[in-house]
């Protein structure tokens, strides 16, 4: 037998961190909703001012879809990188994953079309698709790398002990 009070709500603990976790990166979710429309304005007016002409090559594609799924994308950053900063633990960015997956499946635009689309149309449509989810997965893990590293340089510098700096 256990002698530990506390070895039989372990398994209960561990469910609760886990729904807790999943409703903070569903509410992170939700909250970059909100921020969508605050960033939509200037940066339409950004990119309007700079008059964007796209040709018909495949980079050409993907950019306009980039370009389109920008206020999106900013929004998916932010909440990824806040799951990854609210969430305690070492491995918490592998709960922004859920975000950007939501990201990913989750898309508002629908487009009708006159005339069947062109895959130059249907590039443009999974780059406006997909660039937000992977943006956030990028900046989630450069999240992650940064405070390994402070946390590294942290506990470095506590075992070092006082500095000297006197001759």
């Amino acid at each position: 037998m256990d002698a530990s009070p506390h070895a039989a709500n372990a398994p209960r603990q561990e469910f609760v961190s886990v729904v807790r976790n999943i409703l903070i990166s569903f509410g992170a979710f939700w909250l970059s909703f909100w921020i969508v429309f605050p960033l939509s304005w200037p940066l339409d007016r950004f990119f309007n001012w700079l008059g964007i002409v796209y040709s018909e090559s495949v980079f050409s594609a993907i950019a306009m879809g980039v370009v389109i799924s920008r206020d999106r994308t900013l929004a998916a950053v932010f909440a990824g990188v806040l799951v990854a900063l609210v969430i305690p633990g070492r491995r918490s960015q592998h709960w922004a994953l859920i975000v950007a997956a939501l990201y990913a499946i989750d898309f508002h635009t629908r487009v009708h079309w006159a005339l069947p689309p062109t895959a130059w149309d249907r590039l443009e449509l999974r780059a406006e698709r997909f660039f937000p989810a992977v943006a956030c997965v990028v900046a989630v893990f450069v999240t992650a790398y940064v405070r390994r590293k402070m946390r590294a340089k942290r506990e470095s510098s506590a075992t070092q002990g006082p500095v000297n700096t006197s001759n």
